[in-house]
């Protein structure tokens, strides 16, 4: 597949999370910037760097995310919940809120339609 169209993919997935927070949605967008990461470190190895820090502030913003609900479901399951352990699991269902706003944020300042425009542009060099 050519960068340009996993960057078209990357952009559509990354549209959809940002409007939906819904679980699986993130997840699957999560993945998505992580191909792209991958991709654009080997296709361009030392180049690309603006990119890539933008990508990896939303991996990092949606790895938080995916942690706090991973521990919270982790909590959820434990056979017998003491008032300590639903107070960390509110905490991080708060938490797990707060990465998703964050990601929301992070996508409004670095991946509108004239980044994903400059992105694919890039792409194109790269190919």
């Amino acid at each position: 597949m050519k960068l340009d169209k996993v960057i078209e993919a990357f952009f559509a997935a990354g549209q959809n999370a940002a409007v939906s927070g819904e679980t699986a949605v993130l997840h699957e967008f999560r993945i998505s910037a992580k191909r792209l990461r991958y991709a654009i470190e080997i296709l361009d190895p030392g180049g690309g760097t603006e990119w890539l820090k933008r990508l990896r502030a939303v991996q990092r913003d949606l790895g938080d995310w995916h942690d706090a609900i991973v521990a919270e479901e982790f909590l959820a399951r434990l056979p017998a919940r003491s008032a300590e352990a639903r107070r960390v699991a509110t905490a991080l269902r708060v938490e797990a809120a707060t990465e998703i706003r964050k990601f929301q944020g992070t996508w409004r300042r670095h991946f509108g339609v004239r980044q994903e425009a400059a992105w694919i542009a890039w792409a194109r060099t790269v190919d």
